[in-house]
């Protein structure tokens, strides 16, 4: 009798768990079915431009942004607030494209895709050191040869002269590929420079990640699907990187592993979760008497519909 009713039990028990493993199988197809018709829709540059939006006229000065990127496509991929600066903020966005790619022969294609991504996110486009961009930006370079490293620090100096930023986006040191890491020492460099030679107030500095998470984040940005879409069609545009390797595919996956991650490493540890389903994170420091300021202890995560005040989130971030 009681070796039937255990049997009874152990079988229920076993229908109960592949019912239950047929509804998560189904939740994990979902998502690979939504990946897989990704790969039906056009990769650019597109033949037409993909213009986005053109923004209300501001009544004040807008706020002068500056993404510096290490490779096309990385304005793009970690785009998420210069987007919605741009958007909410009536921010001009300049991205500053520190190298065009280590292939010389690539460099016209990777710049007509660039052309084409910066279309489609409302964004400026500037190439440093025109045509090709930087080479070498990397720490070797600036260890074993000093006057090719401090030529590229004055030459970006000298963009940030001619763009006054208020608002300046590089990767953070330690984002794994050497042109990322190289592009941080290097922005920094230029930014202290230039901040010393002009006397400038206080400017915005923020630290993008990418290949490597950033071990001192504090902001959390909410990304809505509608931005999500701009951001992959923008990426999507490099249609000649991401044939190698379908990144515009798996951004919506990065995007919302970034809500679980910045959760607790922004908003507290045994913080809940937030209710939205994208974010980017970044860390925001201080560029002051050319040299990086570190902020205020604590984060700040700020929902997709919630508007973005800017001065406002400074305050709140500068120590």
């Amino acid at each position: 009798m009681g070796s039937k009713w255990g049997e009874r039990v152990s079988k229920d028990s076993s229908a109960a768990w592949k019912a239950r493993h047929r509804r998560w199988l189904k939740f994990v197809q979902a998502n690979i079915k939504a990946m897989e018709s990704g790969k039906g829709i056009p990769l650019g540059p597109s033949a037409k431009p993909l213009l986005a939006p053109p923004l209300k006229a501001a009544k004040l000065p807008p706020l002068k942004v500056v993404v510096c990127a290490p490779h096309p496509d990385d304005e793009a991929l970690i785009g998420a607030l210069a987007l919605r600066l741009r958007q909410e903020c009536g921010a001009q966005v300049t991205n500053c494209a520190i190298t065009l790619g280590s292939n010389i022969g690539q460099r016209a294609r990777r710049l007509r895709e660039l052309n084409s991504a910066c279309a489609a996110l409302g964004f400026e486009l500037s190439v440093a050191n025109p045509p090709g961009g930087f080479d070498h930006v990397n720490l070797d370079n600036r260890r074993n040869h000093p006057d090719e490293w401090s030529a590229k620090v004055r030459a970006l100096s000298g963009i940030f002269e001619t763009e006054q930023p208020d608002v300046v986006f590089a990767p953070h040191a330690e984002d794994f590929n050497t042109t990322h890491i190289g592009t941080h020492h290097l922005v920094v460099e230029a930014l202290g420079d230039y901040q010393q030679r002009t006397r400038r107030d206080p400017i915005t500095f923020v630290e993008t990640e990418f290949w490597h998470e950033n071990s001192r984040q504090n902001l959390m940005v909410g990304v809505s699907p509608q931005d999500e879409a701009t951001l992959i069609m923008a990426t999507a545009e490099h249609g000649g990187e991401v044939r190698r390797n379908p990144y515009h595919l798996r951004h919506p996956g990065r995007m919302i592993e970034n809500v679980r991650l910045g959760a607790e490493v922004v908003g507290g540890q045994g913080a809940a979760a937030p209710d939205f389903p994208f974010a980017e994170l970044y860390r925001v420091a201080f560029m002051i008497d050319g040299k990086l300021s570190e902020p205020r202890p604590g984060g700040r995560v700020i929902a997709p519909k919630e508007k973005i005040h800017w001065q406002k989130l400074v305050e709140s971030l500068r120590g």
